[in-house]
């Protein structure tokens, strides 16, 4: 499979008890609140990109912050290595592989599923900033829930890449465990969704992510849209590097 990759969302936070919901719930929150965005709808017409603000599945739930704690003054040299290690591959793709049926909190989740995995598996910390600017990643604070680049794909694609020191991989064999792959549709000005490498097997790069279905491949996302009117026109494999 050849894939072209350019440097350049389908799909508050969950609680302890959200985060190992039964298979039969997670098949419930598919079929209730996926709509397939790239595709078009009963008229024919293809929805806008998504450029406004990520509209909550509940408007009135919002997540109850939960920063993380501040390191000891008596950090150990060991504990100080691992806070300035690169976000963990395995971690990210492991957290993502094992909470995969959380609920969902956007009408397109796959950012915010993708931003939970890099912080609570790949360890990469929080930035402060303006909700709208793509150098800020946070979440539960200044009383607005999120930050536009932990919920949206196009803003989280620039957040890493401008902000993490993250490496866009060129050819689709290279990808990794835990790298990001970011999706942009013909008729759509941005890249609307993002999910994460899972696994490779001869080959085949599998997903894992918050979209039509749980675990997926590269190439079944692609061959999905390829004899449509919106066919899938750049795919980016990213490697964040930088935790902090």
């Amino acid at each position: 499979m050849s894939v072209a990759v350019w440097a350049g969302c389908l799909g508050g936070t969950s609680t302890a008890a959200e985060l190992a919901p039964t298979a039969a719930t997670n098949t419930t929150q598919q079929n209730t609140h996926y709509i397939d965005p790239h595709l078009p709808d009963a008229n024919g017409n293809i929805p806008a990109n998504q450029e406004g603000p990520p509209k909550l599945i509940n408007p009135a739930a919002r997540y109850v912050p939960e920063p993380p704690a501040s390191p000891p003054p008596s950090l150990s040299p060991a504990a100080k290595a691992l806070a300035a290690s690169p976000v963990s591959g395995h971690g990210t793709a492991n957290w993502a592989r094992n909470h995969v049926g959380t609920k969902w909190e956007y009408k397109q989740d796959c950012a915010n599923f993708v931003s939970k995995a890099l912080y609570y598996g790949g360890g990469m910390k929080m930035r402060p900033g303006g909700r709208k600017a793509d150098n800020a990643w946070w979440q539960g604070k200044y009383g607005f829930g999120k930050s536009w680049a932990w919920t949206s794909a196009n803003y989280l694609r620039l957040h890493v890449t401008k902000w993490r020191h993250s490496k866009v991989i060129a050819k689709d064999y290279n990808a990794q465990l835990g790298d990001l792959v970011f999706f942009k549709w013909k008729k759509e000005k941005i890249y609307n969704h993002v999910a994460i490498v899972d696994s490779k097997v001869q080959g085949r790069i599998n997903l894992v992510q918050h979209g039509l279905k749980d675990q997926t491949s590269l190439a079944d996302v692609i061959n999905r849209y390829k004899n449509t009117k919106n066919p899938i026109q750049k795919v980016t494999i990213v490697r964040v590097r930088d935790r902090k």
